[in-house]
């Protein structure tokens, strides 16, 4: 349920989310970025088994000058564009993915304990870029680039242009007065697939995390299903 969702977020407990059955139809773990522990990063990877992402909203994405990947490979790949070409893809019309990082804090990048530092690094970062009018500058003092924490730009206006996690998941990081950061992960079943939604939420019976749907967030949000 949606409002049992937000309290969970509130309270630093995960919340899985379901997009819809006509979207990707994947459930992904989701955790406030400011609540992520190496516990955590455990859990997601063990029980999720997809990428590890993080999330920031396009507006301050923009700030910080930090790109859709997309973008940079257009600028910069030398080689043929149609590599770019995304008019094939099943379920959405573009991705949400930016510039891959590490805290200069960690040492490989990749260890629960490391990524975990990341994502609280970041999360910090993220609450701070308007209290303390923060630049690309100050990103270039705590982070570097290449890492191992995939950063994914929630569309700017939610979803009236793209219903996918990055924007689902950021948006109940804002309900829940929250920075605005998710740390999410895709949940994969042994049989080679996505995990389906019957198994996802006996998962999250289980172990007592919130589940919730697109279509609920949607409706809460002005509605689109």
């Amino acid at each position: 349920m949606y409002s049992e969702a937000i309290d969970l977020l509130k309270n630093g407990k995960p919340v899985l989310i379901f997009d819809a059955d006509d979207r990707e139809g994947e459930t992904d773990i989701v955790i406030p970025s400011e609540y992520i522990t190496k516990d955590f990063i455990r859990i997601m990877r063990k029980d999720g088994g997809g990428l590890i992402c993080t999330t920031i909203k396009e507006e301050d994405a923009d700030m910080l000058n930090i790109p859709y990947i997309e973008d940079l490979y257009r600028k910069c790949l030398d080689m043929d564009k149609s590599v770019l070409d995304a008019t094939d893809m099943k379920y959405d019309k573009n991705s949400t993915f930016s510039i891959t990082i590490n805290s200069r804090n960690t040492f490989t990048g990749i260890s629960d304990k490391d990524r975990a530092a990341t994502v609280r690094e970041f999360a910090e970062f993220v609450g701070n870029i308007r209290k303390k009018g923060l630049t690309s500058q100050d990103f270039g003092h705590k982070f570097r680039t290449p890492g191992h924490i995939h950063l994914l730009i929630a569309t700017k206006g939610y979803f009236s242009k793209r219903k996918g996690h990055t924007e689902l998941s950021t948006y109940l990081m804002d309900q829940a007065d929250l920075i605005p950061s998710a740390t999410i992960v895709e949940m994969l079943d042994d049989n080679g697939k996505s995990m389906s939604r019957e198994k996802t939420e006996k998962y999250a019976s289980e172990h007592g995390y919130g589940f919730v749907t697109g279509k609920e967030i949607l409706n809460q949000w002005g509605g689109y299903y």
